[in-house]
């Protein structure tokens, strides 16, 4: 009788093969699968070894339909059919035969990639996985749901995608509007095992969000339910997702990899945006030191006393779920994804509940700028403490160079003040401000990590066109994270000090300046303590511009016609072609207040009704002239004669205009090239991709 093993010769050869699989999978994901669509992983930080499965990399949940890395076929064995899905597996047919004959492959005829094969017969399966889901795409909900996943094991995979059923919802719904179903009282948490910095590893009814939506608004027929019947009463309609083995496919790994991965605590740790108190803040300071020579700043402190936060009697943040949805009762708002092809339109309820339980890889994300007209009370809980607290952005100041472009008028102006609202891993991809400004942004629900890369410093990944009319860049922050987190790393070493990133953590009670033509991202990454607003992000944000930056302002409403933002959609705004005159107009028959304050480099003098024109008529002239010289920002340079030239346009024609402002090379070629790879990898030969990394791009 062979000796029994112990417990200890047991536990060894299991670690052994748990190495081997994060080995593989680490292939895997540098290059080493089917389409190449996969970032490679980042550098992370070793917390562990042994059993307890810290590694350099991990996510916080499975792949809910049981989808693996390509490069995981290498892996495969022959399994049993699972006993959960008879019905699934029953339905695979490779097509060979005329009686549809379920088909029960033997160790014979056994491949490493049989579901896929069967799943789609000898036709379809000659599509790659990305073919699939295109044509899938074509597909409306009802047939989604009742013929397509029920029609394979490899299908039920692909029909559930998500990104799928987020666009079948959008182009039903999407401008309308739909109800979101509340978090279901226990999710399934047997999926998660969170790490210290994320809170999605407690989130409920995260499986399959937007199916169940879809069907919540929609109604099966199974059901026969009412059609009248009101949303809230509507009975809850989810499903449990079936596991599938032997699934191996990027695509279908690669949106799941981007959202599920564990926020590394090193990424978190740098701090290098300069950082003062509020009370050591002047307004001579901050325009000498910081909004003149274009540097962010992190005022900590700055937004405690607004009523939104805790300037109230009871001392404790007035914005809260509950304040916020009886606020905003019978109002809706707009959100939008650089991955969804068109916007939804959400209730505050709807949404915050989408928050509660959205794990996608980019949410739709709520950016109003109607807010102020549509809820009032949210405008009077920060605007008076904004212009006490922080008096250098505070409109009564306008006079000493502040929010210029108040001189057109409300109506007339361009957008500049938004609410911000997103579950847990929203935020914003790298980009520049629109229209030159500068902004502020105070997080008031949830931290917001950011990073910066100075004006002329390009992030890596990220390719503007010449002009910036047209910028290629990863669809997702996730996707950004993954492929270039390590390229950002060396980048922080840069022998130029001028053009290392800057990076910081704002938190609620913090104001961040946002110097304009700096690159950034954010990401919102939660509260750091318990409570039940955990999983959401609300912010406000005001772009404007000032005497600091109006020379950079006029030039570039001169030259960049094209890429003037805020405007073209309201019939009562300036449109771009005029907003250059009507601006310089404006600013020299502004009547301001009485009693007011001009400034000039952050020293206050009084002014009188009689020479308050001719310091407007100083402060433009100074302006035009530096406007002239050429861009005070390095994030703007003159286009090259050999494609555009530059110049005043400010009379020409809309024609003109545009062609002028057009963009002058294309963006694909430099989009087109291969990524760097790290020592030791190896890549599968292939058709180049469009994107530097091998995997989707957007285009803003």
């Amino acid at each position: 009788m062979a000796p029994q093993p112990t417990g200890r010769s047991r536990k060894r050869p299991r670690r052994r093969l748990r190495e081997l699989e994060r080995e593989a999978a680490r292939r895997a994901l540098n290059g080493n699968g089917m389409n190449g669509s996969l970032p490679p992983l980042p550098v992370g930080d070793a917390v562990g070894d042994g059993d307890e499965g810290a590694a350099d990399f991990g996510t916080l949940f499975g792949h809910p339909y049981g989808a693996l890395p390509f490069g995981n076929i290498h892996l495969a064995s022959p399994q049993p059919s699972s006993p959960q899905t008879p019905s699934i597996a029953n339905n695979d047919n490779d097509g060979q035969g005329t009686t549809g004959a379920p088909t029960s492959p033997s160790p014979t005829q056994w491949h490493p990639d049989i579901v896929r094969h069967q799943g789609l017969g000898p036709l379809l399966r000659r599509l790659n996985d990305e073919q699939i889901l295109s044509i899938l795409s074509f597909v409306d909900g009802p047939t989604l749901a009742g013929g397509v996943v029920q029609a394979s094991r490899f299908l039920y995979v692909a029909g559930h995608h998500e990104e799928l059923w987020r666009d079948v919802a959008l182009r039903r719904w999407g401008e309308s509007g739909f109800a979101v179903p509340p978090p279901t009282e226990k999710g399934n948490e047997s999926h998660f095992a969170g790490d210290g910095g994320d809170d999605l590893s407690s989130r409920e009814g995260n499986c399959g969000c937007w199916k169940d939506i879809y069907a919540y608004n929609h109604y099966l027929p199974a059901h026969k339910q009412p059609m009248n019947l009101a949303r809230e009463a509507r009975p809850r309609l989810t499903h449990e997702p079936i596991p599938i083995q032997g699934i191996y496919s990027d695509t279908l790994f690669r949106s799941f990899l981007c959202r599920s991965f564990a926020l590394q605590p090193s990424w978190l740790a740098t701090h290098t945006v300069p950082t003062l108190n509020h009370e050591e803040v002047t307004t001579e300071r901050f325009v000498k030191e910081y909004e003149e020579p274009n540097v962010p700043l992190l005022i900590k402190g700055a937004s405690h006393s607004w009523p939104a936060l805790g300037g109230t009697r009871e001392g404790r943040n007035k914005w809260t779920k509950e304040y916020l949805l009886k606020v905003a009762e019978g109002k809706t708002f707009r959100a939008t994804s650089g991955a969804a092809p068109l916007p939804a339109t959400f209730s505050m309820k709807d949404y915050l509940s989408y928050c509660a339980s959205s794990t996608e890889e980019a949410p739709l994300y709520l950016f109003d700028r109607t807010f102020a007209a549509k809820c009032p009370k949210l405008l009077e809980d920060f605007d008076g403490g904004m212009m006490e607290s922080c008096p250098w952005w505070a409109r009564y100041n306008a006079e000493s160079g502040h929010d210029l472009f108040a001189t057109l008028g409300k109506g007339r102006r361009p957008d500049y003040q938004w609410l911000i609202v997103g579950p847990q891993r929203s935020g914003s991809c790298f980009h520049i401000d629109p229209n030159c400004t500068h902004a502020w942004n105070a997080p008031i629900i949830g931290r917001k990590r950011w990073i910066f890369y100075p004006p002329g410093a390009t992030p890596p990944g990220v390719f503007p066109s010449p002009s910036g009319d047209d910028v290629c860049m990863p669809i997702s922050i996730g996707e950004w994270l993954l492929t270039y987190w390590d390229q950002h790393v060396e980048r922080r070493n840069d022998p130029d000090v001028s053009r290392r990133p800057l990076e910081c953590t704002a938190c609620p009670g913090d104001v961040l300046f946002v110097p304009h033509g700096w690159w950034h991202m954010v990401l919102n990454i939660g509260d750091d303590g318990a409570g039940d607003d955990r999983g959401m992000s609300v912010a406000l944000t005001r772009n404007y511009v000032s005497a600091s930056n109006l020379p950079d302002v006029l030039r570039f409403l001169d030259t960049r016609v094209n890429q003037i933002s805020g405007c073209r959609d309201r019939e009562e705004a300036v449109q771009p072609e005029d907003l250059g005159r009507e601006f310089r107009r404006a600013l020299l028959s502004w009547e301001t207040e009485k009693g007011g304050v001009a400034s000039d480099g952050g020293e206050e003098k009084k002014c009188d009704e009689g020479s308050k024109q001719k310091m407007w008529a100083e402060l433009l002239k100074r302006s035009e002239e530096k406007a002239k010289k050429g861009w005070g920002c390095a994030a703007w340079v003159d286009l090259p004669s050999s494609c555009v030239e530059e110049r005043d346009i400010s009379g020409q024609s809309e024609e003109a205009k545009m062609q002028t402002s057009s963009s002058c090379s294309s963006i694909l070629a430099r989009a087109k090239q291969p990524p760097p790879t790290t020592e030791g990898a190896s890549l599968t030969e292939g058709p180049a991709t469009p994107s530097a990394a091998g995997f989707s791009f957007s285009f803003l």
